[in-house]
């Protein structure tokens, strides 16, 4: 049956429990309005959780917490005290056996690059345009930006592996800025400086939680009240008037109405959910839109640690995976003192045979990662798990941003609708961000609620 609940003790709803929509109802709280947020999970955090495997602890993602902004970097330490902690823990790229630093460092490829590689990207630096806002898609910009043997080495191979798309087929936007600042005056610096000069973008520290990455949900979701969030609710439908969203439904049985409305949900996803319906050629343009998904292989393993590394990358192709991470080189708490845990992530489609594998093949695939890399060779495996990470990653692919700008011009015909947050938007964004955006968001919607007048 059917129910119908106010809005008028909650002004905003929030649908999404991840990131956006905590740091949303967090900030929202602090600013005195009242609000609830609609998690369809039975805990919140969405794809920045940290889950439990018997003793050991991991996160749904390599994740970490960058000191870009100092006002929300104080409101997160103020929410986790002296359990956020500055960590460095650099990541490398497997390759032909030799460990190369990620983000590249030029010091460190003229150490294990042969010479002739290197005059190669020596000489490119000085050739290429290293004009690339106009590349019509993402081999363009990388060919351009870093040149073809940094390219073909280290990112192409590997950014196909983790989109399942051509190189030729994704936007220049996949590209972030974690090969910045490699030319040839980084090279020359860093080859007579050594180590000690290491470009800035190389910077390998963060933060992270004790008790894992997860904590920061978890803190956010305290600290804006337990009681202003419902887990387990995932909405069914969300139904408008042409100017408004007038209510939205939860597990197809309760009727919600709603004031404002601030959705972290897939952008597709919204748009499927609108009822009436959007326009065909808009629902057209929706499932056009395609996002990446995760298979995680965790193992926890009876030795002290694999590397010192935050990550470990495999370009090659040969190799399914294409992230391996250690949350004990993030924090000791995630694992028993001379045990360790590592993460294996394998990119998939839904329509993928790496997404129907059985468990069982999955373990025995990552087992053989492991040996072939020389890590764990010996240890043995005394826990494992299989888990799945929907909507990972939006898939930027050319034209997708053109796409989603159309839906969102949709959508903005909705008076009292927001968008936040990575799959809402359609677009790559750091937790700091997310935080950022969050807490501006609920400033506007203070600042545009009417004071309570005190009766006469």
């Amino acid at each position: 049956m059917s129910t119908t609940t106010s809005a008028a003790s909650a002004p905003i709803t929030v649908l999404g429990g991840g990131p956006a929509g905590l740091a949303t109802g967090f900030y929202a709280r602090r600013r005195g309005l009242g609000v609830r947020l609609l998690e369809a999970n039975d805990e919140v955090g969405g794809n920045a959780r940290t889950l439990r495997l018997g003793p050991f602890r991991y996160d749904t993602g390599a994740h970490r917490f960058h000191d870009k902004n100092d006002a929300v970097t104080a409101d997160v330490k103020a929410l986790l005290g002296d359990d956020l902690r500055r960590v460095d823990a650099p990541s490398q790229i497997c390759w032909r056996g030799r460990r190369i630093d990620f983000p590249l460092g030029p010091y460190d490829l003229l150490c294990k690059l042969p010479l002739s590689v290197l005059a190669r990207i020596a000489w490119e630096q000085l050739s290429i345009p290293r004009v690339s806002e106009n590349a019509d898609h993402f081999r363009e910009m990388a060919l351009q930006s870093y040149g073809p043997t940094l390219a073909e080495l280290f990112l192409l191979n590997y950014t196909e592996k983790l989109w399942g798309a051509d190189a030729t087929e994704l936007s220049p936007r996949v590209a972030g800025d974690r090969l910045e600042g490699l030319d040839l005056k980084t090279f020359v610096l860093e080859a007579f400086g050594g180590r000690k000069d290491k470009a800035r973008h190389l910077d390998g520290s963060f933060y992270y939680p004790k008790q894992g990455y997860g904590q920061i949900a978890e803190a956010t979701a305290d600290a804006m009240g337990r009681e202003h969030i419902r887990t387990g609710a995932r909405i069914t439908e969300i139904a408008h008037d042409g100017m408004r969203i007038e209510d939205v439904t939860v597990n197809d049985a309760e009727t919600l109405d709603v004031e404002t409305v601030v959705s972290t949900l897939p952008l597709t996803l919204i748009v499927r959910l609108l009822d009436p319906a959007p326009p065909e050629e808009i629902r057209a343009v929706a499932d056009s839109i395609r996002f990446r998904h995760l298979r995680l292989a965790v193992l926890g393993l009876d030795c002290p640690r694999l590397t010192p590394n935050a990550s470990l990358y495999f370009p090659d192709r040969s190799v399914p995976f294409t992230r391996l991470y250690e949350p004990t080189n993030r924090s000791p708490d995630m694992a028993p003192d001379d045990q360790t845990v590592v993460v294996l992530e394998l990119p998939c489609h839904r329509d993928d045979d790496a997404w129907t594998q059985s468990a069982d093949a999955l373990r025995e695939s990552a087992r053989s990662v492991l040996a072939a890399q020389g890590l764990a060779e010996t240890a043995d495996t005394v826990a494992f798990e299989d888990r799945t990470v929907p909507f990972a990653y939006p898939i930027l692919e050319v034209g997708s941003h053109e796409k989603a700008e159309r839906l969102r011009g949709y959508l903005n015909r909705f008076e009292n609708l927001h968008l936040l947050g990575r799959s809402a938007d359609f677009r790559y964004t750091h937790v700091h961000n997310l935080y950022a955006q969050a807490k501006s968001l609920t400033h506007q919607l203070a600042d545009a609620t009417p004071t309570p007048t005190a009766p006469e």
